[in-house]
């Protein structure tokens, strides 16, 4: 089979695509299973379901900006190249459509592109989101500008192109640091509401420009579902969701939760979280505060949710869930390797109830694993 990528050897971010779709689905299966099996565990995983959308799925695509002015993704293993002018069979039709003409707008701006080796240069990343919603926000990253002169050049060169190309909302992302990521530390809303929103299962969420939200929100239905249907009967119970970044899960499930508690250690995570409970109406207590550093064992938590990192938990959070185990834990992985790795420790004290896999990321190796461990 042939690759949708034209480009496929060369940039590797769809590096399953040659591969026909239902034979990632079985690779990946027996890729968990695997992992399972190198850690002496069952092969629990025997479903793995398929993401509703298989092409044009993300709703995030960061494009560099290097030094020469070319705009699009980064060559496989070689973080100071880029492939310029390269759209993305995985991202959704909007960004590609906004990607053509932003890069267009970035090699006439007349604004001085960043040297990653130099660390000089204004223009870093352009990071444009999408929603099913319609919706569209691009987060233009750039150093901090070197005076008033080119501070006014920037903010009126896009604002010219925001009103141009009429993106829900532009955000002037600067950052101050040599690190090179796609985010700034000081954030300037140039038109729009500084925000987009999108919609999964009738729950509305915010996103912000620095805010991580599921990055295929077909699949996110199916992740949404599952997790929903492993927390099972939540009358008169305590809900912990622990990583809870901006609400996803707590938000959804706290109309059917007796009280509801989230955790997340970014702040502005957090607040996002807080204005997503307020536009669905539900009550969550949430707090600004690392897992492994939260003491929650006196909340009398029924049903915790775990959706760490993809280095997985925290040794001090595994450790406080195997010295305070709840009655249920609905673990969502997002790293089957590092969630065989914890198991070996959880297994002491839990059973494998329930196990689904969820393809979020077709034509990649990457899988999306929820299990419902039950106390033994």
């Amino acid at each position: 089979m042939s690759s949708p990528c034209p480009q496929k050897d060369v940039c590797g971010s769809c590096s399953w695509s040659h591969i026909s779709y239902e034979k990632q689905l079985k690779q990946k299966l027996s890729d968990i299973n695997g992992s399972f099996g190198l850690k002496k565990l069952p092969p629990w995983c025997q479903t793995i379901l398929p993401s509703p959308v298989t092409e044009h799925y993300r709703n995030r695509m960061d494009f560099v900006i290097d030094f020469e002015g070319r705009v699009g993704m980064r060559e496989k293993g070689k973080w100071w190249r880029v492939i310029d002018g390269n759209s993305c069979f995985l991202a959704d039709t909007q960004i590609d459509d906004l990607f053509m003409q932003v890069r267009d707008w970035v090699k006439h701006s007349g604004l001085s592109y960043y040297d990653r080796k130099a660390h000089t240069g204004l223009l870093r990343y352009a990071v444009i989101r999408s929603t099913t919603l319609g919706q569209t926000m691009v987060n233009l990253v750039t150093s901090k500008p070197g005076d008033e002169h080119e501070t006014q050049l920037s903010r009126s060169g896009q604002l010219r192109c925001a009103e141009t190309l009429a993106p829900t909302t532009w955000i002037w992302s600067q950052n101050s640091t040599i690190t090179d990521v796609s985010f700034g530390d000081k954030l300037e809303t140039v038109t729009g509401p500084g925000y987009i929103e999108e919609e999964i299962l009738g729950h509305r969420y915010r996103i912000s420009p620095n805010a991580f939200f599921q990055t295929n929100p077909h699949g996110a239905t199916l992740l949404l579902q599952t997790v929903e249907e492993f927390c099972g009967d939540l009358a008169g119970k305590t809900l912990l969701d622990l990583y809870c970044g901006s609400g996803f899960f707590s938000v959804a499930l706290a109309n059917r939760a007796a009280r509801t508690i989230g955790v997340e250690m970014i702040p502005e995570a957090i607040a996002d979280a807080r204005v997503n409970a307020t536009l669905n109406n539900v009550v969550v207590e949430f707090r600004d505060d690392k897992t492994e550093e939260f003491d929650w064992t006196a909340l009398g938590a029924n049903v915790v949710i775990l959706d760490p990192p993809r280095s997985g938990m925290h040794d001090k959070a595994l450790a406080d869930i195997l010295a305070h185990p709840p009655e249920t834990i609905v673990y969502v992985s997002c790293n089957f390797k590092n969630f065989a790795r914890e198991m070996v420790q959880l297994q002491k004290l839990f059973r494998v109830d329930a196990i689904r896999a969820i393809d979020m990321f077709p034509h990649t190796p990457h899988v999306e694993l929820v299990t419902k461990l039950t106390r033994i």
